[in-house]
C-alpha cells in the first residue's frame, strides 16, 4: 500500500442487519469493497460480529475504523455509546478500538452516516420523485424507513461544505390528514397511548397498519404477517387491506416528509433512504406511489407552493451509509 493509499473498516449497524466492509482511500477516492452482511439477532453483540468479519478479512492492519449504528449517540470521544433502539446491541468507541486495534475510531447515529454521504451521490444512485431544483445553499433533509424511522439533517456551513445533523425525528407524534389516518391512529392509541411516526412508517410499522385496518373494518386475518408479506400482497393485489396499507404508508410517509422540509427549509432537497422504498422502487411494479407521497407532502395549505419546489430524491446506492462513513474517515 502505497503513503497515499488508506484501509478503513467502515460498518452500518442497524436494527436487523450489520453490515461490515473494508474501504480504500486513494488519491481522494474512495473504494467500497462489497460488505459482508450479518444477522444482528445471530450474534450477541458487535465485538462477536466484527471478530467474525476480521478473521475473514485476514486481520488487517487499519487506518481508521467508522462505524454507524440506529439510535442516538451518548457521550463524546472515548466515551460515546449507542444502546440500539431496535437491536439489543451495545456499541462504543471502547469495544470498537479493543476489537481492530485503532485508537480513535469514529462513532455515528446511522442516518448521520447516509447524511454525510449525500454530497458524494450521483444521478445514478438516485430515483427523482418530483419538485424543483435544489438550492445548494439550503438545507438538506433525510429520512428512511426499515426495522426504525431514521432522519437526519445537512446544513451548509458557509464554506462549500456541509455539516451532518442527526435527530431522532422518527419518535415525533403522529398526526392524522385525514378521517381513515385518524381512525388508525385512535386504534393504535387505544393500544400504544402514545404513537410515533415510526408506529407506522417502519416494517413492523407497515404489520401495523395493515392489522389496525383489518380491526377496524371487522375483517379476520393472519395475526403473524410480515412487512414483506404485505407488500407481496399488495403487489400481487390479492389483499385490498395490504394494498390500503401500502398506500396508507405512501401518504403517511410524504406529509412527514413535508413536515421536514418545513421544519428544515429543506430547499436544498429531501432525500429517502432506508430499506422499504428503495426496495420497493426496485422492484418496478408501483407499490410507491410518487404521486400519492407527492400529493401529501405538498398539502400544507399556504405553504403547498413552497413545498412543490422542493425536490425528492430516493437514494438507490446500497452502500450510502457506507460511503458517508468513509468520507468521514478520511476527513477526521
Amino acid at each position: 500500500m502505497s503513503v497515499s493509499d488508506r484501509l478503513f473498516l467502515v460498518s452500518d449497524i442497524g436494527g436487523t442487519n450489520a453490515r461490515f466492509a473494508l474501504a480504500r482511500f486513494r488519491g481522494g477516492d474512495i473504494d467500497i469493497e462489497a460488505p459482508v452482511i450479518f444477522q444482528t439477532a445471530d450474534y450477541l453483540g458487535l465485538e462477536a460480529a466484527l471478530d467474525v468479519f476480521l478473521d475473514r478479512k485476514g486481520r488487517p492492519s487499519l487506518d481508521a475504523v467508522a462505524v454507524c449504528a440506529a439510535g442516538p449517540v451518548i457521550g463524546e470521544g472515548a466515551q460515546a455509546r449507542i444502546h440500539m433502539t431496535n437491536c439489543p446491541w451495545d456499541v462504543s468507541v471502547t469495544a470498537l478500538a479493543a476489537a481492530t486495534g485503532v485508537a480513535r475510531p469514529l462513532l455515528v447515529n446511522d442516518f448521520a452516516a447516509l447524511a454525510l454521504a449525500v454530497p458524494h451521490l450521483t444521478p445514478a444512485d438516485l430515483h427523482a420523485v418530483g419538485g424543483g431544483t435544489a438550492d445548494p445553499r439550503a438545507p438538506i433533509g433525510i429520512l428512511g424507513a426499515g426495522t426504525g424511522l431514521g432522519v437526519a439533517a445537512l446544513v451548509p456551513d458557509g464554506h462549500g461544505r456541509y455539516v451532518a445533523v442527526p435527530g431522532e425525528g422518527g419518535h415525533v407524534d403522529l398526526a392524522p390528514t385525514d378521517a381513515r389516518e385518524l381512525a388508525v391512529l385512535t386504534h393504535l392509541m387505544g393500544i400504544h397511548g402514545r404513537v410515533s411516526v415510526e408506529r407506522v412508517l417502519s416494517g413492523p410499522g407497515l404489520v401495523s397498519l395493515y392489522m389496525s385496518l383489518a380491526a377496524l373494518d371487522g375483517v379476520a386475518v393472519d395475526s403473524h404477517p410480515t412487512g414483506a408479506d404485505i407488500s407481496d400482497w399488495a403487489e400481487a393485489k390479492s389483499s385490498a387491506l395490504a394494498i390500503e396499507a401500502v398506500s396508507m404508508f405512501c401518504g403517511w410517509l410524504g406529509a412527514v416528509a413535508g413536515n421536514l422540509a418545513l421544519t428544515l427549509g429543506a430547499k436544498g432537497g429531501l432525500f429517502i433512504g432506508g430499506g422499504i422504498v428503495p426496495g420497493w422502487i426496485e422492484r418496478r411494479c408501483g407499490l410507491f406511489d410518487e404521486a400519492l407521497f407527492r400529493r401529501h407532502f405538498e398539502a400544507k395549505g399556504r405553504f403547498e407552493s413552497y413545498l412543490a419546489a422542493v425536490p425528492v430524491h430516493a437514494i438507490m446506492r446500497g452502500d450510502t451509509a457506507l460511503l458517508g462513513l468513509a468520507y468521514a474517515a478520511a476527513r477526521d
